[in-house]
Protein backbone atom coordinates (compact mmCIF):
# COMPACT_ATOMS: atom_id res chain seq x y z
CA UNK A 1 0.00 0.00 0.00
CA UNK A 2 2.84 2.39 0.84
CA UNK A 3 4.52 1.67 -2.49
CA UNK A 4 1.24 2.31 -4.34
CA UNK A 5 0.83 5.60 -2.46
CA UNK A 6 4.31 6.69 -3.50
CA UNK A 7 3.77 5.73 -7.13
CA UNK A 8 0.34 7.37 -7.33
CA UNK A 9 1.65 10.58 -5.75
CA UNK A 10 4.61 10.76 -8.10
CA UNK A 11 2.40 10.11 -11.14
CA UNK A 12 -0.03 12.84 -10.05
CA UNK A 13 2.60 15.52 -9.50
CA UNK A 14 4.59 14.50 -12.60
CA UNK A 15 1.63 15.49 -14.79
CA UNK A 16 2.29 19.14 -13.91
CA UNK A 17 6.03 19.06 -14.65
CA UNK A 18 8.14 21.62 -12.81
CA UNK A 19 5.07 23.06 -11.08
CA UNK A 20 4.26 19.60 -9.72
CA UNK A 21 7.87 19.16 -8.59
CA UNK A 22 7.72 22.50 -6.76
CA UNK A 23 4.41 21.67 -5.06
CA UNK A 24 5.52 18.21 -4.01
CA UNK A 25 8.83 19.51 -2.62
CA UNK A 26 7.05 22.26 -0.69
CA UNK A 27 4.44 19.91 0.76
CA UNK A 28 6.94 17.23 1.79
CA UNK A 29 8.82 19.67 4.02
CA UNK A 30 5.82 20.28 6.24
CA UNK A 31 3.15 17.57 5.99
CA UNK A 32 3.34 15.35 2.87
CA UNK A 33 4.79 11.82 3.35
CA UNK A 34 6.35 11.22 -0.10
CA UNK A 35 9.94 12.52 -0.52
CA UNK A 36 10.51 14.74 -3.59
CA UNK A 37 13.67 12.79 -4.53
CA UNK A 38 11.53 10.24 -6.37
CA UNK A 39 10.03 12.82 -8.70
CA UNK A 40 13.28 14.79 -8.99
CA UNK A 41 15.20 11.69 -10.08
CA UNK A 42 12.47 10.57 -12.50
CA UNK A 43 12.27 13.97 -14.21
CA UNK A 44 16.06 14.38 -14.27
CA UNK A 45 16.59 10.95 -15.83
CA UNK A 46 14.11 11.84 -18.57
CA UNK A 47 16.10 15.02 -19.34
CA UNK A 48 19.59 14.89 -17.78
CA UNK A 49 20.52 18.35 -19.16
CA UNK A 50 17.84 19.88 -16.92
CA UNK A 51 18.86 17.93 -13.81
CA UNK A 52 20.50 20.94 -12.12
CA UNK A 53 17.48 23.12 -12.91
CA UNK A 54 15.18 20.54 -11.33
CA UNK A 55 17.52 20.36 -8.33
CA UNK A 56 17.28 24.13 -7.90
CA UNK A 57 13.47 24.06 -8.04
CA UNK A 58 13.36 21.23 -5.50
CA UNK A 59 15.79 22.98 -3.16
CA UNK A 60 13.95 26.32 -3.20
CA UNK A 61 10.52 24.73 -2.76
CA UNK A 62 11.77 22.44 0.02
CA UNK A 63 13.26 25.33 2.00
CA UNK A 64 10.07 27.38 1.58
CA UNK A 65 8.05 24.35 2.70
CA UNK A 66 10.36 24.00 5.69
CA UNK A 67 9.67 27.60 6.67
CA UNK A 68 5.95 26.81 6.43
CA UNK A 69 6.54 23.76 8.66
CA UNK A 70 8.34 26.02 11.15
CA UNK A 71 5.27 28.29 11.14
CA UNK A 72 2.97 25.31 11.78
CA UNK A 73 5.10 24.22 14.71
CA UNK A 74 5.28 27.73 16.17
CA UNK A 75 1.53 28.35 15.94
CA UNK A 76 -0.05 24.94 16.61
CA UNK A 77 2.62 22.53 17.84
CA UNK A 78 3.48 23.95 21.26
CA UNK A 79 -0.09 24.11 22.65
CA UNK A 80 -0.65 20.46 21.74
CA UNK A 81 2.70 19.45 23.23
CA UNK A 82 2.03 21.29 26.49
CA UNK A 83 -1.35 19.61 26.78
CA UNK A 84 -0.30 16.00 26.19
CA UNK A 85 3.34 15.81 27.34
CA UNK A 86 4.56 16.38 30.93
CA UNK A 87 6.19 19.78 31.45
CA UNK A 88 9.46 18.25 32.67
CA UNK A 89 9.79 16.13 29.54
CA UNK A 90 8.99 19.10 27.30
CA UNK A 91 11.71 21.12 29.03
CA UNK A 92 14.28 18.34 28.41
CA UNK A 93 13.39 18.07 24.72
CA UNK A 94 13.45 21.85 24.36
CA UNK A 95 16.90 22.03 25.94
CA UNK A 96 18.25 19.47 23.45
CA UNK A 97 16.59 21.24 20.52
CA UNK A 98 17.96 24.62 21.53
CA UNK A 99 21.45 23.13 21.80
CA UNK A 100 21.52 20.92 18.71
CA UNK A 101 18.58 22.27 16.66
CA UNK A 102 20.70 23.57 13.77
CA UNK A 103 22.58 20.28 13.47
CA UNK A 104 19.34 18.31 13.72
CA UNK A 105 17.72 20.28 10.88
CA UNK A 106 20.86 20.00 8.72
CA UNK A 107 21.15 16.23 9.21
CA UNK A 108 17.42 15.70 8.57
CA UNK A 109 17.64 17.86 5.46
CA UNK A 110 20.52 15.86 4.00
CA UNK A 111 19.67 12.30 5.07
CA UNK A 112 16.54 10.10 4.77
CA UNK A 113 15.38 11.24 8.25
CA UNK A 114 11.93 12.89 7.79
CA UNK A 115 12.74 16.56 7.33
CA UNK A 116 9.20 17.67 8.20
CA UNK A 117 9.52 16.37 11.77
CA UNK A 118 12.41 18.74 12.42
CA UNK A 119 10.92 21.73 10.59
CA UNK A 120 7.83 21.52 12.78
CA UNK A 121 9.96 20.76 15.86
CA UNK A 122 12.12 23.80 15.14
CA UNK A 123 8.99 25.95 15.20
CA UNK A 124 7.66 24.31 18.35
CA UNK A 125 10.88 24.97 20.27
CA UNK A 126 11.61 28.30 18.57
CA UNK A 127 15.18 27.66 17.46
CA UNK A 128 16.79 30.73 15.94
CA UNK A 129 15.18 31.45 12.56
CA UNK A 130 18.48 32.38 10.89
CA UNK A 131 20.09 29.11 12.01
CA UNK A 132 17.06 27.16 10.79
CA UNK A 133 16.99 28.80 7.35
CA UNK A 134 20.75 28.51 6.78
CA UNK A 135 20.80 24.86 7.88
CA UNK A 136 17.84 24.12 5.61
CA UNK A 137 19.36 25.85 2.57
CA UNK A 138 22.73 24.10 2.96
CA UNK A 139 21.39 20.62 3.66
CA UNK A 140 18.51 20.55 1.18
CA UNK A 141 20.62 22.04 -1.60
CA UNK A 142 23.46 19.60 -0.88
CA UNK A 143 21.13 16.60 -1.12
CA UNK A 144 19.20 17.59 -4.23
CA UNK A 145 22.18 19.01 -6.12
CA UNK A 146 24.13 15.82 -5.36
CA UNK A 147 21.38 13.87 -7.11
CA UNK A 148 21.19 16.42 -9.92
CA UNK A 149 24.94 16.47 -10.50
CA UNK A 150 25.16 12.68 -10.65
CA UNK A 151 22.40 12.51 -13.27
CA UNK A 152 23.75 15.53 -15.17
CA UNK A 153 27.15 13.90 -15.62
CA UNK A 154 26.26 10.18 -15.63
CA UNK A 155 22.85 10.24 -17.29
CA UNK A 156 20.84 7.02 -17.01
CA UNK A 157 23.86 5.28 -15.48
CA UNK A 158 23.21 7.24 -12.27
CA UNK A 159 19.91 5.45 -11.69
CA UNK A 160 21.50 2.30 -10.21
CA UNK A 161 23.88 4.28 -8.01
CA UNK A 162 21.11 6.51 -6.63
CA UNK A 163 18.74 3.63 -5.91
CA UNK A 164 21.44 1.52 -4.26
CA UNK A 165 23.84 3.88 -2.51
CA UNK A 166 22.33 7.37 -2.11
CA UNK A 167 20.98 6.87 1.40
CA UNK A 168 24.18 5.16 2.55
CA UNK A 169 26.25 7.98 1.04
CA UNK A 170 24.25 10.78 2.69
CA UNK A 171 24.25 9.11 6.11
CA UNK A 172 27.97 8.35 5.81
CA UNK A 173 28.84 11.93 4.85
CA UNK A 174 26.76 13.26 7.73
CA UNK A 175 28.56 11.02 10.20
CA UNK A 176 31.96 12.04 8.82
CA UNK A 177 31.10 15.75 9.10
CA UNK A 178 29.84 15.29 12.67
CA UNK A 179 32.93 13.32 13.62
CA UNK A 180 35.24 15.95 12.15
CA UNK A 181 33.34 18.69 13.96
CA UNK A 182 33.54 17.03 17.36
CA UNK A 183 37.22 16.17 16.86
CA UNK A 184 38.18 19.64 15.66
CA UNK A 185 36.11 21.23 18.39
CA UNK A 186 38.65 20.12 20.97
CA UNK A 187 41.78 20.87 18.97
CA UNK A 188 43.85 23.96 18.32
CA UNK A 189 42.55 24.10 14.74
CA UNK A 190 39.03 24.90 15.88
CA UNK A 191 40.34 27.32 18.48
CA UNK A 192 42.35 29.09 15.78
CA UNK A 193 39.32 29.30 13.47
CA UNK A 194 37.15 30.64 16.29
CA UNK A 195 39.81 33.24 17.10
CA UNK A 196 40.12 34.20 13.45
CA UNK A 197 36.35 34.61 13.15
CA UNK A 198 36.16 36.74 16.31
CA UNK A 199 38.94 39.05 15.07
CA UNK A 200 37.38 39.32 11.61
CA UNK A 201 33.98 40.14 13.07
CA UNK A 202 35.50 42.77 15.39
CA UNK A 203 37.29 44.42 12.45
CA UNK A 204 34.13 44.45 10.36
CA UNK A 205 32.13 45.93 13.23
CA UNK A 206 34.83 48.54 13.85
CA UNK A 207 34.88 49.47 10.16
CA UNK A 208 31.09 49.73 10.06
CA UNK A 209 30.95 51.86 13.22
CA UNK A 210 33.71 54.18 11.97
CA UNK A 211 32.78 54.48 8.30
CA UNK A 212 29.14 53.52 7.80
CA UNK A 213 27.31 54.18 11.07
CA UNK A 214 27.93 57.97 11.02
CA UNK A 215 26.13 58.07 7.66
CA UNK A 216 22.95 56.72 9.25
CA UNK A 217 20.45 55.03 6.93
CA UNK A 218 22.51 56.10 3.91
CA UNK A 219 25.41 54.03 5.23
CA UNK A 220 23.21 50.92 5.18
CA UNK A 221 22.06 51.71 1.65
CA UNK A 222 25.66 52.24 0.57
CA UNK A 223 26.81 48.94 2.08
CA UNK A 224 23.95 46.83 0.69
CA UNK A 225 23.98 48.67 -2.64
CA UNK A 226 27.71 48.10 -3.05
CA UNK A 227 27.28 44.37 -2.47
CA UNK A 228 24.36 44.12 -4.92
CA UNK A 229 26.10 46.30 -7.49
CA UNK A 230 29.31 44.28 -7.36
CA UNK A 231 27.30 41.05 -7.52
CA UNK A 232 25.44 42.26 -10.63
CA UNK A 233 28.69 43.34 -12.25
CA UNK A 234 30.37 40.00 -11.55
CA UNK A 235 27.38 38.08 -12.95
CA UNK A 236 27.48 40.14 -16.15
CA UNK A 237 31.26 39.70 -16.40
CA UNK A 238 30.87 35.92 -16.01
CA UNK A 239 28.24 35.76 -18.75
CA UNK A 240 30.32 37.98 -21.04
CA UNK A 241 33.39 35.82 -20.49
CA UNK A 242 31.50 32.62 -21.29
CA UNK A 243 29.98 34.29 -24.35
CA UNK A 244 33.42 35.14 -25.69
CA UNK A 245 34.57 31.58 -24.99
CA UNK A 246 31.42 30.12 -26.60
CA UNK A 247 30.40 28.28 -23.42
CA UNK A 248 26.79 29.46 -23.04
CA UNK A 249 25.20 26.95 -25.42
CA UNK A 250 24.31 24.34 -22.79
CA UNK A 251 22.66 26.95 -20.52
CA UNK A 252 20.74 28.56 -23.37
CA UNK A 253 19.48 25.24 -24.74
CA UNK A 254 18.35 24.00 -21.33
CA UNK A 255 16.35 27.14 -20.56
CA UNK A 256 14.89 27.36 -24.07
CA UNK A 257 13.65 23.75 -23.79
CA UNK A 258 12.05 24.60 -20.47
CA UNK A 259 10.36 27.79 -21.68
CA UNK A 260 9.03 26.11 -24.82
CA UNK A 261 7.11 23.66 -22.65
CA UNK A 262 4.71 26.56 -22.06
CA UNK A 263 3.90 26.65 -25.78
CA UNK A 264 0.21 27.25 -26.56
CA UNK A 265 -1.82 29.83 -28.54
CA UNK A 266 -2.87 31.59 -25.33
CA UNK A 267 0.70 31.67 -24.00
CA UNK A 268 1.93 33.12 -27.28
CA UNK A 269 -0.56 35.99 -27.09
CA UNK A 270 0.34 36.67 -23.44
CA UNK A 271 4.05 36.69 -24.27
CA UNK A 272 3.51 39.06 -27.17
CA UNK A 273 1.63 41.38 -24.83
CA UNK A 274 4.43 41.27 -22.25
CA UNK A 275 7.02 41.94 -24.94
CA UNK A 276 5.01 44.97 -26.09
CA UNK A 277 5.01 46.34 -22.52
CA UNK A 278 8.81 46.16 -22.58
CA UNK A 279 9.06 48.00 -25.93
CA UNK A 280 10.67 51.43 -26.09
CA UNK A 281 7.38 53.21 -26.83
CA UNK A 282 5.56 51.77 -23.83
CA UNK A 283 8.54 52.14 -21.47
CA UNK A 284 8.94 55.81 -22.39
CA UNK A 285 5.23 56.32 -21.71
CA UNK A 286 5.44 54.50 -18.37
CA UNK A 287 8.46 56.57 -17.32
CA UNK A 288 6.79 59.87 -18.26
CA UNK A 289 3.53 59.03 -16.47
CA UNK A 290 5.40 57.85 -13.36
CA UNK A 291 7.57 60.98 -13.31
CA UNK A 292 4.54 63.28 -13.68
CA UNK A 293 2.65 61.48 -10.90
CA UNK A 294 5.64 61.68 -8.56
CA UNK A 295 6.00 65.40 -9.24
CA UNK A 296 2.36 66.55 -9.33
CA UNK A 297 0.89 64.20 -6.71
CA UNK A 298 3.79 63.61 -4.29
CA UNK A 299 5.91 66.69 -5.09
CA UNK A 300 9.02 64.51 -5.09
CA UNK A 301 11.22 66.33 -7.61
CA UNK A 302 14.30 64.12 -7.34
CA UNK A 303 12.28 60.89 -7.43
CA UNK A 304 10.51 62.14 -10.55
CA UNK A 305 13.78 63.18 -12.19
CA UNK A 306 15.46 59.84 -11.48
CA UNK A 307 12.86 57.87 -13.50
CA UNK A 308 13.87 59.34 -16.91
CA UNK A 309 17.52 59.18 -15.80
CA UNK A 310 17.08 55.43 -15.20
CA UNK A 311 15.34 55.00 -18.56
CA UNK A 312 17.81 56.99 -20.66
CA UNK A 313 20.85 55.59 -18.86
CA UNK A 314 19.75 51.97 -19.27
CA UNK A 315 18.97 52.44 -22.98
CA UNK A 316 22.31 54.15 -23.59
CA UNK A 317 24.29 51.55 -21.66
CA UNK A 318 22.46 48.74 -23.43
CA UNK A 319 23.29 50.10 -26.87
CA UNK A 320 26.94 50.47 -25.89
CA UNK A 321 27.14 46.89 -24.59
CA UNK A 322 25.42 45.51 -27.69
CA UNK A 323 27.90 47.34 -29.90
CA UNK A 324 30.82 45.92 -27.87
CA UNK A 325 29.73 42.26 -27.97
CA UNK A 326 27.83 42.22 -31.30
CA UNK A 327 26.09 38.90 -30.73
CA UNK A 328 23.62 37.88 -33.43
CA UNK A 329 20.08 36.99 -32.45
CA UNK A 330 18.97 33.32 -32.33
CA UNK A 331 18.68 31.73 -35.75
CA UNK A 332 15.16 30.36 -35.21
CA UNK A 333 11.64 31.08 -36.40
CA UNK A 334 10.78 34.20 -34.39
CA UNK A 335 7.24 35.00 -33.33
CA UNK A 336 7.87 38.77 -33.45
CA UNK A 337 10.21 40.96 -35.42
CA UNK A 338 13.45 42.19 -33.83
CA UNK A 339 16.51 43.98 -35.17
CA UNK A 340 19.96 44.79 -33.89
CA UNK A 341 22.32 42.77 -31.75
CA UNK A 342 21.22 40.38 -29.02
CA UNK A 343 23.54 40.65 -25.99
CA UNK A 344 22.37 41.91 -23.53
CA UNK A 345 18.58 42.02 -23.95
CA UNK A 346 17.35 45.62 -24.08
CA UNK A 347 13.83 44.66 -22.96
CA UNK A 348 15.19 42.82 -19.93
CA UNK A 349 17.70 45.53 -19.01
CA UNK A 350 15.40 48.53 -19.33
CA UNK A 351 12.40 46.85 -17.66
CA UNK A 352 14.60 45.71 -14.77
CA UNK A 353 15.90 49.26 -14.30
CA UNK A 354 12.63 51.19 -14.72
CA UNK A 355 10.23 48.76 -13.05
CA UNK A 356 12.81 48.05 -10.35
CA UNK A 357 13.12 51.77 -9.59
CA UNK A 358 9.33 52.18 -9.56
CA UNK A 359 9.06 49.19 -7.20
CA UNK A 360 11.59 50.81 -4.88
CA UNK A 361 9.77 54.17 -4.99
CA UNK A 362 6.45 52.43 -4.30
CA UNK A 363 7.99 50.63 -1.34
CA UNK A 364 9.36 53.78 0.33
CA UNK A 365 6.46 56.13 -0.52
CA UNK A 366 3.28 54.10 -0.06
CA UNK A 367 1.90 53.82 3.45
CA UNK A 368 -0.80 51.17 2.93
CA UNK A 369 0.97 47.81 3.50
CA UNK A 370 -1.27 45.77 1.17
CA UNK A 371 -0.96 48.23 -1.72
CA UNK A 372 2.79 48.57 -1.16
CA UNK A 373 3.42 44.81 -1.23
CA UNK A 374 1.06 44.27 -4.15
CA UNK A 375 2.51 47.01 -6.36
CA UNK A 376 6.14 46.19 -5.54
CA UNK A 377 5.73 42.47 -6.26
CA UNK A 378 3.74 43.16 -9.44
CA UNK A 379 6.43 45.46 -10.85
CA UNK A 380 9.26 43.03 -10.08
CA UNK A 381 7.37 40.06 -11.55
CA UNK A 382 6.47 42.12 -14.61
CA UNK A 383 10.15 42.83 -15.30
CA UNK A 384 10.98 39.13 -14.99
CA UNK A 385 8.03 38.13 -17.19
CA UNK A 386 9.13 40.55 -19.93
CA UNK A 387 12.54 38.88 -19.99
CA UNK A 388 10.96 35.42 -20.24
CA UNK A 389 8.73 36.61 -23.08
CA UNK A 390 11.78 37.51 -25.17
CA UNK A 391 13.11 33.96 -24.81
CA UNK A 392 9.71 32.43 -25.64
CA UNK A 393 9.30 34.59 -28.75
CA UNK A 394 12.72 33.51 -30.05
CA UNK A 395 14.35 36.95 -30.24
CA UNK A 396 16.85 36.47 -27.41
CA UNK A 397 18.95 33.73 -25.87
CA UNK A 398 18.36 33.13 -22.12
CA UNK A 399 21.89 34.35 -21.44
CA UNK A 400 20.99 37.64 -23.20
CA UNK A 401 18.09 38.10 -20.81
CA UNK A 402 20.10 37.16 -17.72
CA UNK A 403 22.85 39.57 -18.79
CA UNK A 404 20.20 42.26 -19.28
CA UNK A 405 18.91 41.70 -15.75
CA UNK A 406 22.47 41.88 -14.39
CA UNK A 407 23.37 45.08 -16.25
CA UNK A 408 19.99 46.60 -15.43
CA UNK A 409 20.44 45.66 -11.78
CA UNK A 410 23.80 47.41 -11.73
CA UNK A 411 22.34 50.62 -13.17
CA UNK A 412 19.31 50.33 -10.86
CA UNK A 413 21.55 50.17 -7.79
CA UNK A 414 23.36 53.28 -9.00
CA UNK A 415 20.06 55.17 -9.41
CA UNK A 416 18.83 54.18 -5.95
CA UNK A 417 22.14 55.11 -4.32
CA UNK A 418 22.00 58.46 -6.15
CA UNK A 419 18.57 59.17 -4.70
CA UNK A 420 19.67 58.17 -1.22
CA UNK A 421 22.78 60.36 -1.49
CA UNK A 422 20.60 63.34 -2.38
CA UNK A 423 18.31 62.64 0.58
CA UNK A 424 21.29 62.30 2.92
CA UNK A 425 22.94 65.56 1.89
CA UNK A 426 19.61 67.43 1.93
CA UNK A 427 18.89 66.19 5.45
CA UNK A 428 22.43 67.08 6.52
CA UNK A 429 22.04 70.56 5.04
CA UNK A 430 18.69 71.06 6.81
CA UNK A 431 20.29 70.13 10.12
CA UNK A 432 23.14 72.55 9.46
Amino acid sequence: MLSQLFQSSVAFFQIYGTVGLFLMSFAESSFFPVPPDILLIAMSLSQPKLALWYALITSVASVLGGIFGYFIGAKAGRPLLDRWVPAKRVAQIESLFQRYGGWAVAIAGFTPIPYKVFTIGAGVFQIQKTVFVVASILSRSARFFLEGLLIFYLGSAAKHFLSSYLEILTIGLSLVILLLYFVLRHTKTMQYLNGFWVKLRERLERYYNEKMSPLGAFGNYLLVGSVLGIGSMLLFAKLASELLENELKWFDNAVIDLVHRLDSPLTTEVMKGLSTIGSSTVMIGVALVAALLLWWVKRHFWDALMVPVALIGSYSLNELLKWIFRRDRPNVARLVEATGYSFPSGHAMVSMTVFGLLAYLAWINLRQPLLRYLLTCTLVLLAVAIGISRIYLGVHYPSDVLAGFAAGGFWLVGCILGLQAIRYYKADADKG
